[in-house]
């Protein structure tokens, strides 16, 4: 594979231009939007990411652009989701994301706009999935710590707002007490604490694929229990 199945820093810039080209090769002067979220926004908007294994997106388009991305997919030896729109069947989804997405590129003379989610929205969107096996947790410290660095702190009550805009819901009590732990660390504690929170999800994930290897039946309907089950082993 050209790409090694992964989307990096180096090479998105690359893959979203010449995806551009095909798409104005096989669709023409069809207007079009792009909404990059998660792990591939996180990417392009923040250094603590590296690579993605794929763009989940909010695609503003011509239904032919599925078969766009498939075809790109196939000349370029990137895997056939490398650009998808599955997250929209998961619980961090919103139609307001549309809303709250800024400009990231323009491409084929203006007729082709790509959008990314970040900031306060982002965090939102990674605590409303807050999978322990997965990097949600994590990703949030890290923009959090990033855009704290970068002279835009974001406080606990825009978090709360983000979440209340993006799902008509208030911030869950376990949320808030998490957040109220991080909140009254320092940089440097929350610095520490990220890569403390990385390691568990990385080693709860590798649990979680062990399981699945040696037979387990694991769904959305049991994960939670058996992610607790594998944290009490670990506290042992």
């Amino acid at each position: 594979m050209l790409y090694d199945k992964k989307i990096t820093k180096e090479n998105a810039y690359f893959i979203i231009n010449q995806f551009a080209k095909e798409y104005r090769k096989e669709l023409g002067k069809i207007p079009g939007e792009i909404i990059i979220v998660g792990g591939g926004s996180i990417m392009l908007n923040y250094k603590f990411r590296d690579t993605t294994q794929d763009f989940d997106v909010i695609l503003r388009t011509s239904s032919e652009i599925k078969d766009v991305i498939k075809k790109f997919a196939d000349k370029y030896e990137l895997p056939r989701d490398w650009m998808n729109s599955d997250f929209k069947n998961t619980i961090s989804y919103s139609d307001r994301l549309s809303e709250v997405s800024k400009h990231y590129r323009t491409l084929n003379n203006g007729t082709l706009e790509i959008r990314t989610v970040s900031g306060v929205y982002l965090i939102a969107m990674k605590l409303r999935a807050h999978r322990d096996y997965r990097n949600d947790i994590s990703d949030a410290i890290g923009i959090l710590i990033e855009e704290m660095e970068s002279g835009n702190s974001i406080s606990f009550e825009d978090i709360q707002n983000a979440y209340k805009r993006l799902y008509d819901n208030d911030l869950p009590s376990g949320l808030i007490e998490r957040l109220n732990i991080i909140y009254n660390m320092n940089i440097n504690e929350l610095k520490s604490y990220y890569k403390k929170q990385l390691l568990l999800e990385k080693e709860i994930g590798s649990r979680v694929i062990s399981y699945i290897d040696n037979g387990a039946h694991i769904n959305t309907h049991n994960v939670d229990y058996v992610i607790n089950k594998i944290k009490d082993k670990m506290k042992k």
